[in-house]
Parts: C-alpha cells; sequence; structure tokens
C-alpha cells in the first residue's frame, strides 16, 4: 500500500448483508474498514473519524448518502467523500460469494463521470391546454396564474368560463404537429375564438381550416391519440387520460414549471464525413431514419441530421449506425467501454470468475432495488449495468463487453423500451 489508497467504509446494513472486507481491498486496491452494523446512526463517529483523518473516503452506502453528505459537510470534508451503493444495486446475493461483486460495483462508482454537451432552451411560458369541456377549462384556469395559457376545447360547446380566469378560450381541432419544448408549432382545423359579449353562456365565430399557431408547452387532455410518436419521450408535451384525476393533476404540476432557461442535453453527435445515407444522389443507408422513435432525423443532402431539441437519447440510431458517423455524448461511448472494463477486471481480481452482465435502465434498476431489499437479490456473478436508454447499448458495446472479460451479456427492457432495435 502506498498510503494514498481510499480509505472504505463498509457496514452490513444491521446485519441484513456480509460485505467482504478482503475481497473489496483485494478488487478496488483500497484499505478497508471493518465491518460496521450501524454506521449511519450509533456508529457515525467511525464515519467522523476517517474523514477528519484526510484523504479520500467512500462509504458502501447509499440509501444514507445524505446523512454522511451532512457529517461530511460539517467537517469541511465534502470534496474526499463519496458514498456508493453496494446493497440495493444487489451487490449481495442470498447465495453468499458476492465479495468480488462487490467490489467491482464499488471500483465502478468511483469512476468520474464525464461532462456531455448540452444546449440551452428557452421558454416563455407559453402554454396550449387541449382537451374537451369542463376538464381543459378547469386545467387552463389552474395554469392561468403560472404560465400563458390558451385553453383549446377539441370539441364545439357552450361554456361558462372559470370567472376571473386570465386566459384565451378558443375551440378547434389540432391537425399537425412539430417542434418540441420551447417551439411547438401547431396546424389548426375547424378553429374559431369564443365570442366574450353577450349574457348566459358563451358562443363561438364562425369555424376556419388552416389556422396556425405556436407555443412552448403542450397539456394535452383531449383523450385521444398523442400529437407526437413515442409522445414519451418529447419535452414539453405532457398528456394525460382526462379521466384520471391524479394523472391530470401531475401533468399541471410539471407544466407549472417549464418557464425560464433550462439545460437540453445534446445526446448525440453525428460525423457528416462518416455516413452513409447517400452520395450523388443515390440513398445507400436509411437504419437510422427507420428506427428512431421519436422522427428526429432527417435526411440533409448526402447525409443525415438531428433535431437535438427533439432527440430523447434514446442510442439506436448509434447502435445501428454501420459506418459510425451517429456516436453517442450521453454518455460518450468510452466512458460507457471505461465501465465494462473496471467491473470485469475489478471482479476478477477480487477472486470472481466467470461474471455475467445484466444491462438495464432505471425501470430494470427498481426491480433490482426491489429485489434485493425484500427477495433474494441477483446471483452473485451477476453484475447490474444501469444506462439511461436500452436501445444504445449495441453489437460494440456488446462485444466489449465479452472482450474485457464478461462471459455472457443480458439485457432487461422496460415496458416502455423500444424492443425493435434490441431485437
Amino acid at each position: 500500500m502506498s498510503g494514498t489508497e481510499p480509505q472504505v467504509l463498509l457496514c452490513d446494513c444491521m446485519g441484513t448483508m456480509s460485505p467482504d472486507a478482503e475481497a473489496i481491498a483485494r478488487g478496488c486496491g483500497a484499505i478497508c474498514s471493518k465491518v460496521h452494523t450501524y454506521l449511519c446512526r450509533d456508529e457515525a463517529a467511525q464515519a467522523a473519524n476517517a474523514l477528519e483523518a484526510g484523504g479520500e473516503v467512500i462509504i458502501a452506502c447509499g440509501q444514507e448518502a445524505a446523512a454522511f453528505q451532512d457529517l461530511a459537510e460539517d467537517l469541511g470534508a465534502s470534496d474526499r467523500l463519496s458514498c456508493i451503493d453496494i446493497r440495493d444495486r444487489a451487490g449481495w446475493s442470498e447465495d453468499g460469494g458476492a465479495g468480488p461483486k462487490m467490489a467491482a460495483l464499488l471500483a465502478e462508482g468511483q469512476l468520474a463521470i464525464p461532462p456531455v454537451p448540452t444546449t440551452d432552451v428557452q421558454s416563455e411560458g407559453i402554454c396550449l391546454v387541449y382537451g374537451r369541456g369542463d376538464v381543459a377549462l378547469s386545467a387552463a384556469a389552474r395554469l392561468a396564474p403560472m404560465l400563458s395559457v390558451t385553453c383549446m376545447l377539441s370539441e364545439p360547446a357552450e361554456i361558462v368560463p372559470p370567472a376571473g380566469a386570465d386566459m384565451d378560450i378558443v375551440t378547434g381541432r389540432i391537425s399537425r404537429a412539430a417542434g418540441a419544448f420551447g417551439g411547438f408549432s401547431l396546424a389548426i382545423d375547424q378553429f374559431a375564438p369564443w365570442l366574450p359579449g353577450g349574457r348566459g353562456t358563451r358562443q363561438f365565430a364562425p369555424t376556419q381550416n388552416g389556422a396556425q399557431s405556436e407555443c412552448d408547452v403542450i397539456v394535452d387532455l383531449s383523450g385521444a391519440e398523442p400529437l407526437f410518436p413515442a409522445h414519451h419521450k418529447r419535452d414539453g408535451y405532457l398528456r394525460a387520460d382526462p379521466a384520471d384525476p391524479l394523472a391530470v393533476e401531475r401533468v399541471l404540476l410539471d407544466a407549472s414549471h417549464l418557464i425560464g432557461t433550462f439545460e437540453k442535453t445534446l445526446h448525440i453527435r453525428v460525423d457528416e464525413s462518416l455516413c452513409a445515407h447517400a452520395r450523388a444522389e443515390k440513398t445507400g443507408c436509411t437504419r437510422c431514419l427507420d428506427v428512431c422513435p421519436t422522427s428526429a432525423i432527417a435526411p440533409a443532402g448526402d447525409h443525415i441530421a438531428i433535431d437535438p431539441n427533439i432527440c430523447a437519447g434514446c442510442g439506436a440510431c448509434a447502435a445501428v449506425c454501420p459506418s459510425g458517423a451517429a456516436s453517442s455524448d450521453d454518455p460518450p461511448v468510452q466512458y460507457l467501454f471505461n465501465r465494462l472494463r473496471t467491473l470485469a477486471e475489478t471482479y476478477r481480481k477480487a477472486g470472481g470468475t466467470a461474471p455475467r452482465l445484466l444491462v438495464l435502465d432505471d425501470h430494470g434498476a427498481e426491480m433490482v432495488r426491489l429485489a434485493a431489499r425484500f427477495g433474494r437479490g441477483l446471483p452473485a456473478y451477476v453484475i447490474p449495468l444501469e444506462i439511461p436508454a436500452l436501445s444504445g447499448f449495441g453489437h460494440a458495446e456488446m462485444l466489449a463487453a465479452l472482450a474485457v472479460g464478461f462471459t455472457h451479456v443480458s439485457i432487461l427492457p422496460g415496458p416502455k423500451t423500444e424492443r425493435d432495435v434490441i431485437e
């Protein structure tokens, strides 16, 4: 030991798991503490002592990370503390012998996450609430104090607008929608503004087709087909079943915050010189165009172009690109390869053999956490790898996993996973 190795504080979480200090020290090249039982409470003084001693401290706990961060801040050691979960990532196993996997997860958790490119998206809070009758009117009235709201009724009706609501009311049917958060454009048929004069219920002017409009946010309570493909991935498009009051409340809460300047990640980088889409007006490849779930990709001469405001970062285009013209920036592919190599090498260094990789998204990660907390966990030789989108884990990534030492690669799709690319 050189004396500069990080110190890892281990805890068996009130006797519910058995961290293997020897395997973790061997795999991570770290100094491991004794295994504590209640490090976040009764034995918190041990954590404080480690932080006061100087040097890097890794606490193998994710659940109580906030408490440990508060302790480190009080001691002026925030920059030297990392909290890395090994319990709820199923680092343990009911079968025992999970020390190498614990070491692998701790080593992978220490990798610095590289910054990703971003761009600013500006929203002035111009919001369209689209739907039928009282549900749409009530929702629009709720948002009116926070956003600049227009309520578009999808079916003409005599209405009694909410008293005091500062909003525009129109009727119409959206025939085409394009764009994304901060820049939606709409084509509207059967459009008519309401007539504010007179007594009784309010009427609408004669309708017209082909009206155009723009907005920053769309709240769709129409109950009809979504306005966009893969609509749950379209930033700024919030949709709920009008018959579900809780779903309506959720989208109203989300919409109320969508005003101001926001960072949008630039998920995919395109090298036009490598693109095989077309040459000399002859189409050669349409793979990315065929698989993009949000229709963010369009031909642009001899190559393709990706609209960064529509791209949701699924990575399918990079996974199927035959030339490497499309590559992921979120995360960079080299960072993903580093994670794979670190997991496999540390696992073997800690004494493990024949590791298997389980690739999952946030839904799968939650399943693993539930299995770790209430079930049997994962087998000791199965190492979970959480990534933002499963469809971006293509042949190159699978081969890289095998090349660095994994004996098998499994992908765990979630309910919202686009499976065509994976299959």
